[in-house]
């Protein structure tokens, strides 16, 4: 399995680790008072989950790849910078830093459309995959498991959601603040003799 933008889970459960299928089935509890997941329901969603490895500087996701959209991360160990895809490093705007019980890539799974950000390991990265082979499987032998996962998932984009809404904020009040100085500046070169 390579890694790279076209790397997808590997055959290897998840819970062949021990270690590593405890660590997915406490993220996968943590979420949604309510209607958390019960360790032995998420044990049912990490059994149709593989284990993927990226080295630091590796991506997880490349922003408009539409070639390899059927799985999502659940991040187990490492960081994962999140950043807009621009074009070049100065076109780039860093969204976030995502670590340990992070889910990334879920978007795509759902709508099959392209990866909408880069996501980069900033140290070597260990995640739980799911695809989209996983997911159907699960909905049909456990839907009321796959109904909290997708609480689960959804519970994740509402939260990148939110932060982007504050990120979005304090960008506005950045550029109104530089608006009022521009115009007093420019008012100062108006009246200059």
């Amino acid at each position: 399995m390579t890694n790279t933008a076209t790397s997808s889970p590997s055959a290897r459960a998840v819970t062949d680790i021990p270690e590593l299928g405890a660590k997915t089935i406490e993220f996968l509890c943590q979420r949604i008072p309510g209607f958390a997941m019960a360790p032995q329901e998420a044990a049912c969603v990490a059994a149709q989950m593989r284990l993927v490895h990226f080295p630091a500087g590796a991506a997880l996701f490349k922003a408009g790849d539409s070639s390899n959209t059927g799985y999502m991360l659940l991040v187990l160990d490492g960081n994962v910078s999140v950043d807009t895809g621009g074009r070049s490093a100065q076109t780039k705007v860093e969204i976030s830093v995502l670590g340990p019980g992070a889910l990334l890539g879920e978007l795509a799974l759902v709508d099959g459309m392209p990866r909408s950000a880069n996501c980069t390991a900033v140290a070597a990265v260990t995640a739980a995959g799911l695809t989209s082979a996983g997911l159907q499987r699960l909905m049909d032998q456990h839907p009321a498991v796959a109904t909290k996962l997708a609480l689960f998932m959804a519970q994740s984009a509402a939260d990148r959601l939110r932060a982007l809404s504050e990120q979005l904020e304090m960008y506005d009040q950045i550029t109104a603040s530089m608006q009022r100085e521009l115009d007093q500046w420019r008012a100062g070169l108006k009246r200059a003799p």
